[in-house]
């Protein structure tokens, strides 16, 4: 890695123009990105294929222009992949030759290892000199589209970057900064830990809340539902069931690993909870609520 490339970065970062940034994908958390970016002051424009996106977040004052394929050469500060994670990767190459060297790239993606594993062969040090920096916003909604965005999407929420041994420390500093600014908290990890980690956290809750919804269907009797009497409570902790179909097949069977091995402290648990049930053990019950309280609370 030459030294002097690990402090270089494109003018929008030193102050010399305001800062320009490109969103590649205005969904859910690309649009978020689009708004949060604008309302801090920066120039925003953004590819998408879908037109109708393009034009809503002009309509919003959120971009200034966009495209619907990728212009030759984009001259921007900052890269924001809010792909769906199948396209991460080609998304990544297309920028090749794009973008100034000293540019930060950085996507939004639900898994982090081969996407960084893919920018340390193609980003910092490599022929086109951008910083790549991984994200994950640690937030978002089982609503999609363009139409749900909100600048305040990000805050109050854990925000992880997953810097390699290659990124830039500058630009590393610059990004934290940016996502600070959204009111995220920002939480480094190493690409391969955050991956067996929100198995747990996020991926993991998305199986659950499918599989509750299905098996509270299956209770159902012949002529009453029963869903009928779903409250708050079912409804809260179903509600990323109905999270993207396609979006969610994707995570699940790339992450397939870390996900099996949090099932299994999972089912750990479960079998001591039914074990307690069987014994009519209340105490061990209300002890295990007073620990997932005292976790909850940590949490805050």
């Amino acid at each position: 890695m030459n030294p002097e490339n690990e402090e270089f970065l494109t003018p929008g970062w030193s102050g010399l123009r305001i800062p320009k940034a490109c969103i590649l994908g205005l969904g859910l958390i690309g649009g978020s990105w689009a708004g949060a970016l604008q309302r801090a002051g920066w120039e925003v424009f953004a590819v998408d294929p879908e037109k109708a996106s393009l034009d809503k977040a002009v309509r919003r004052g959120w971009i200034l222009a966009g495209w619907t394929e990728m212009p030759q050469f984009i001259d921007v500060d900052l890269i924001v992949l809010a792909l769906p994670i199948e396209e991460l990767e080609n998304g990544l190459e297309q920028l090749m030759g794009r973008i100034p060297k000293g540019a930060i790239v950085t996507d939004v993606g639900s898994l982090k290892t081969e996407i960084c594993q893919k920018s340390r062969h193609n980003g910092f040090g490599g022929p086109y000199n951008f910083n790549f920096i991984g994200g994950h916003p640690m937030t978002g909604s089982e609503q999609s589209g363009f139409g749900v965005a909100d600048p305040d999407l990000f805050r109050g929420y854990p925000y992880v970057l997953t810097p390699t041994s290659d990124s830039s420390p500058v630009a590393v500093g610059r990004l934290v900064e940016l996502v600070q600014g959204f009111g995220a908290k920002v939480v480094f990890r190493e690409a391969n830990d955050h991956d067996v980690e929100v198995a747990m956290v996020s991926h993991i809750p998305h199986l659950l809340a499918v599989a509750l919804t299905l098996a509270a269907q299956d209770a159902s009797k012949e002529g009453a539902s029963t869903l009928a009497l779903a409250g708050r409570s079912f409804r809260d902790i179903t509600r990323i069931a109905d999270s993207s179909p396609e979006m969610w097949k994707e995570i699940m069977v790339r992450n397939a690993d870390a996900i099996l091995d949090g099932l299994t402290h999972w089912e750990q648990r479960i079998k001591e909870l039914r074990e307690c049930l069987q014994q009519g053990d209340g105490e061990s019950i209300a002890e295990a609520f007073r620990k997932a309280h005292a976790i909850r609370e940590d949490m805050k």
